[in-house]
C-alpha cells in the first residue's frame, strides 16, 4: 500500500464483507456501528467515541501479563468461517486502535493516525504473510508516534491554517486590484513582485491569488480531515528531514506529517510555523505548487526569481497568507525575505 486513504478503504472493506469473532463483531456492528462510521467521505464525526471504545475493549480484555494487546486482537480476527483473512481483520482492528479524533469544530472532524514508532510499513503490509506467533508479536507493538500533545498541535494548527485562509479570500476582495485596501497590495508586492513589476504583473496576481485561497479553505474546511504519518519516509531514512506532504485529491484530505514538524509541537511562538507546513503542503495538493525555494534560500522577488516562479512557489504563498493575518513577527518575516 502506498497511501493512508489505501489503508483506510481496504479497512472499510474488511468491515463490510468479513466477519470478526462472535462477540467482537457484535461489538463492532452494534456498539460502534462500524460501517456506518467508515464512510465513504471519511471517519464519521457524528460517531466521536468510536476509537476510544475499541481501545477501551482492548485494554478491558487484556487481564493479566499472559493475554497481551495483540492476543487480543488477534482472537478478535480470528473466525475461520469467514471470508478474507485473519491478518486483514487484525490488521484493520490494530489500524483503528492506532486512530485518534484530534478535535471537531462545527461539522468538521479531524483525525489522525499514530502508528507505532516501530512500523516500517502500513499495517496491512506488516502484517501479509507472517505466522500466527509473528502477527501476534506485530500486533503487540505500541508507542504511537504522535504524542496526545502532536495530535492536539495538528488539530490547531488545521483551526489556524482555516482561519487565516478564508480571511484571506476576504481580503483579496474577488481579486479585483481596485477592490483590494493597500496594506494588502502592499503584501502581495512584498511576495511576489519586484519593485520594477508593473500594475499589470498585480492585476494578474490578484485574481491568481484570490482563486488559490477559496481552494485553500475549501481544502481547510473539509468535513473529515485527517493527519497521518507515513511509515515508508521513516523506514526510507527521511522522516527526519521532513516537515511534511500532503493529497487533497481523495474523499477527505490527508497531510502527512515528519519530525520536522513535530519538533515545534508545544512551543506556542511556533504555531505559526505548523499553520505554514499545513498551508504550503495542501497548496501542493490543490494549487500544484512548487518549491522552487524554501524560505532558508530567501523569498523576497529578484530578477533570479521573478513573479513566474514566486507565483508557483509554495513558500511564498505560505508566508504572504501568515503575513496577512498578522502571524508573522517582523524577525521571522526578514529571515525568509531576503
Amino acid at each position: 500500500m502506498k497511501s493512508f486513504d489505501e489503508v483506510y478503504d481496504k479497512a472499510r472493506s474488511v468491515v463490510r464483507v468479513q466477519v470478526f469473532q462472535a462477540d467482537w463483531q457484535a461489538f463492532l456492528r452494534d456498539s460502534c456501528m462500524i460501517t456506518s462510521f467508515l464512510a465513504v467521505s471519511g471517519f464519521d464525526g457524528a460517531r466521536p467515541l468510536t476509537l476510544d471504545a475499541i481501545r477501551q475493549r482492548i485494554a478491558d480484555e487484556v487481564k493479566s501479563d499472559l493475554v497481551s494487546a495483540g492476543t487480543v486482537i488477534y482472537d478478535a480476527a480470528t473466525n475461520t468461517k469467514s471470508t478474507g483473512n485473519l491478518a486483514e481483520r487484525a490488521a484493520t482492528i490494530k489500524f483503528l486502535k492506532h486512530m485518534y479524533l484530534g478535535g471537531q469544530a462545527g461539522a468538521q472532524s479531524v483525525w489522525v493516525y499514530a502508528p507505532p514508532k516501530a512500523d516500517g510499513g502500513w499495517i496491512f503490509d506488516e502484517l501479509l504473510g507472517l505466522d500466527a506467533t509473528k502477527i501476534q508479536d506485530r500486533l503487540n507493538r505500541e508507542g504511537d508516534i504522535f504524542s496526545e500533545q502532536d495530535r492536539a498541535w495538528m488539530y490547531q494548527s488545521l483551526m489556524t491554517a482555516r482561519k487565516i485562509t478564508m480571511d484571506a479570500v476576504v481580503k483579496l476582495s474577488g481579486g479585483v486590484v481596485k477592490s483590494i485596501d493597500e496594506s494588502t497590495k502592499a503584501l502581495i508586492k512584498r511576495w511576489f513582485l519586484q519593485d520594477s513589476d508593473s500594475d499589470t504583473i498585480l492585476e494578474s496576481a490578484a485574481p491568481t491569488l484570490f482563486e488559490g485561497m477559496k481552494k485553500l479553505a475549501a481544502a481547510c474546511n473539509r468535513n473529515s480531515f485527517v493527519f497521518s504519518d507515513e511509515p515508508k519516509d521513516r523506514a526510507a531514512g527521511w522522516w527526519d528531514e521532513l516537515y511534511g506532504s500532503a493529497d487533497a485529491s481523495k474523499a477527505f484530505p490527508i497531510v502527512y506529517l515528519a519530525k520536522l514538524f513535530i519538533n515545534f509541537t508545544g512551543n506556542s511562538g511556533k504555531m505559526w510555523q505548523c499553520a505554514l507546513t499545513v498551508v504550503h503542503e495542501l497548496s501542493h495538493a490543490v494549487l500544484s505548487t512548487r518549491d522552487h525555494r524554501y524560505d532558508e534560500k530567501g523569498l523576497k522577488p529578484s530578477p533570479l526569481f521573478p513573479y513566474e516562479k514566486t507565483i508557483e512557489n509554495a513558500d511564498n504563498w505560505s508566508y504572504f497568507i501568515l503575513d496577512l493575518a498578522g502571524y508573522l513577527s517582523e524577525a521571522d518575516r526578514l529571515k525568509a525575505w531576503k
